[in-house]
Parts: C-alpha cells; sequence; structure tokens
C-alpha cells in the first residue's frame, strides 16, 4: 500500500516488490482517491495520512503494509508475512542520520523518552490490528503537528504503549547487536558501497537486505546504482527485469 511520488524510482520499488511478492496485492493510491480522502479529512497532510490510508482498506485484508515509495525491495519480506504481531517495523539507527524523543505531556497524551538507537522509523509499518490504525489516526490528529518527526513520532508513541505486540523485523533496533538478523529499511544509510552479491543475494554486515529505504529527505532519491556496487546494481536490475 503506497501513493506515488515523482521524485522517486517508482519503477524499480514497484517491479521489486511485485517480484518478490508475486501473491501480494500492492495497492496504489492515485491523485484522486488521494484529493477525496484530503477532501473528507481536511485536517490531513503528507506527514500524518499514513493510518488513514490504510483504514480505507483494512476491513478487505487480515495483514496490510503501509510503505513509503522511496523503497528497494531485495528478497521476500519473510518477517512481515509471518503475521506474528499486532505492529511490525524497522530499526533506524544508523551512521548517517538519526532521531530521538524526549519526555513530555502534550494534551494529556505521555510522549516517552526514546534514545537514538531505540527510534523506530515508521516508513514501513506493518499490522494485523485494526484498533492500531485507528488509535494511529486518531493521536495524528491530535499529536502529529505537535511533535518534529510529525507521525513517525506519534508511531513511537504507540509503538512504546505496551498495548500491542510488537515487532522489530530486523530482529534488533541496533545493527550492531549479534540479534539484528537482516536489513529492512534505513540502519544500511552511508554504509550502502559495503554491499556485497552473495548466496546470489545481498548482503550487509553477512546479514541479508530485505529491503532499502533511501531516507535521504524530501528531494529527488537516490536510484540503485546511484548508491550500490556495479555488481550489486547490476544483480538488483537484472533480477527485478527477468
Amino acid at each position: 500500500m503506497i501513493f506515488k511520488n515523482e521524485k522517486i524510482d517508482f519503477n524499480s520499488f514497484t517491479r521489486s516488490f511485485k517480484h518478490f511478492h508475486p501473491d501480494v496485492d500492492l495497492i496504489i493510491f492515485g491523485d484522486s482517491v488521494i484529493r477525496k480522502l484530503f477532501s473528507i479529512k481536511p485536517w490531513l497532510t503528507s506527514e500524518n495520512c499514513k493510518p488513514s490510508f490504510a483504514k480505507l482498506i483494512y476491513n478487505d485484508y487480515d495483514l496490510l503494509a503501509n510503505i513509503d515509495s522511496d523503497f528497494y525491495f531485495f528478497d521476500r519480506c519473510e518477517e512481515i508475512l509471518q503475521a506474528d504481531y499486532d505492529i511490525a517495523a524497522c530499526a533506524n539507527y544508523n551512521v548517517y542520520c538519526n532521531t530521538s524523543m524526549k519526555a513530555q505531556t502534550i494534551n494529556n497524551h505521555n510522549i516517552p523518552e526514546v534514545s537514538e538507537v531505540n527510534y523506530m522509523q515508521g516508513a514501513l509499518i506493518a499490522s494485523t490490528s485494526k484498533n492500531f490504525w485507528d488509535e494511529y489516526e486518531e493521536l495524528n490528529k491530535e499529536l502529529a503537528h505537535k511533535l518534529p518527526v510529525k507521525e513517525n513520532d506519534v508511531f513511537n508513541v504507540l509503538w512504546y504503549a505496551g498495548k500491542y505486540k510488537t515487532k522489530v523485523l530486523d530482529g534488533d533496533v541496533d545493527y550492531r547487536s549479534p540479534n539484528f538478523k537482516q536489513y529492512y529499511n534505513c540502519a544500511s544509510l552511508r554504509r550502502e558501497p559495503q554491499a556485497v552479491i552473495k548466496n546470489n543475494r545481498i548482503h550487509l554486515d553477512d546479514k541479508i537486505m530485505r529491503s532499502y529505504h533511501c531516507g535521504f529527505g524530501p528531494w529527488r532519491k537516490p536510484r540503485v546504482h546511484e548508491l550500490f556496487s556495479p555488481e550489486v546494481s547490476n544483480w538488483f536490475y537484472n533480477e527485478i527485469n527477468k
């Protein structure tokens, strides 16, 4: 489930997702759907709308994954498909750019203190819980505009609220931990040239890369061949164009 953004390599996003997940529906929200939703809920912005899009279709599926469109997929996302959680998301901590949250109270909501290592990345969120999407939307409306990283901070409020069974898709929040098993999101940022091909898959630090998020801000996102070595980028393009 995504909505399009022309600053990204949309073709590589869709082709790589469908190559590794041919049996999974990829729902793309076009301009007409976006305009209609934003007119029905005029408080929505591009920084607080993830759960509102999920709610358009959550009655049709047992599991939804909301994914930003600046992702590339390098393998099948088995940890998501296991559906053994209420909420699943990815580690954010990396060598490039990190964020944290300070403890405070806003509108009678307790905002937890979250360190840079423990801060969860909200660019890929999977959930089996309709209640989660409902509460996420409600809290976005109340809190997103009052927090520095908007709905990503709100997501961390819910992640650490203790209400839901959570799963870190990478295995751990810290890529240096022995429990960190695979890369999903931003933990590999600025270490892309170190990735190699092993057993016909992309690996970093001898761990498989399931997917990669171009978490470099709101401008044009780098393409795979601008980030990874020729060996890795050639493998990727050859694989998704089979």
